[in-house]
């Protein structure tokens, strides 16, 4: 077994069976927290009009959540797109999402890696805060599912990518440096696989995006000092 089975490994079993899930607060539960306490509820409204402006959503669109969590992106944009599937590995997470009050929302639970998707299925897609849980020769894969995915002239939104251009100034002090070392040597990371932004610009141009863009996040957003997102354009 290489390096890189055991850190999936590791993530997998981390997201299917983990005291975090348990947690009552949503934001708690998938680790959108800043020093451990959970982003508020107006600053995480934020991020949503900030995912929903980038993705200009309306009525109209069929939405693919894919790594959905717990619904936090899938339930509030069910509420302005015709239809939202959520996916995700981990079935905890998706019993947070009450269907019947959401009936335009499908759960599938199923891995990322290995998902089958009907093709040309949604108008719209976000895998957002999830990228950093595969490795690189997974990461192609997950974009060809969401390719295949997609509608002609569809756009999808890989967000909150850790910036391996900015690893330091998220570890930023020598005890953080060694425990991010530690993770590594254990095959535990604290975060994940951090990407180069060039690297996936043309990832996604390898598996047949016609455009794609790495962006900076909006300031005012938690994590925009060390992660970026990727829109990318069938």
């Amino acid at each position: 077994m290489s390096a890189s089975d055991k850190k999936n490994d590791h993530w997998t079993t981390y997201w299917t069976n983990n005291q975090r899930l348990q947690a009552e607060n949503l934001n708690s539960q998938i680790g959108r927290t800043v020093h451990g306490i959970p982003i508020e509820q107006q600053k995480w409204q934020f991020h949503l009009d900030e995912i929903e402006r980038i993705l200009d959503l309306g009525p109209s669109d069929t939405l693919l959540d894919l790594c959905a969590g717990n619904g936090l992106i899938s339930v509030p944009f069910s509420l302005k797109c015709r239809s939202v599937t959520a996916v995700d590995i981990s079935s905890a997470l998706l019993e947070r999402i009450d269907a019947s009050l959401y009936p335009n929302i499908t759960i599938i639970a199923g891995d990322a890696r290995t998902l089958s998707l009907p093709p040309k299925s949604f108008s719209k897609g976000i895998m957002y805060f999830a990228l950093q849980y595969f490795n690189e020769c997974e990461a192609i894969g997950v974009f060809e599912t969401i390719y295949q995915s997609l509608m002609p002239g569809g756009m999808f939104l890989v967000g909150d990518i850790p910036d391996i251009d900015r690893l330091f100034v998220f570890y930023n002090k020598p005890e953080w440096v060694k425990a991010y070392f530690d993770s590594i040597k254990a095959n535990a990371p604290a975060i994940g696989t951090w990407f180069k932004m060039e690297v996936l610009v043309e990832m996604a141009k390898y598996v047949g995006f016609s455009d794609a863009k790495a962006c900076n996040q909006h300031p005012d957003m938690i994590n925009s000092h060390y992660r970026f997102d990727l829109l990318l354009k069938k």
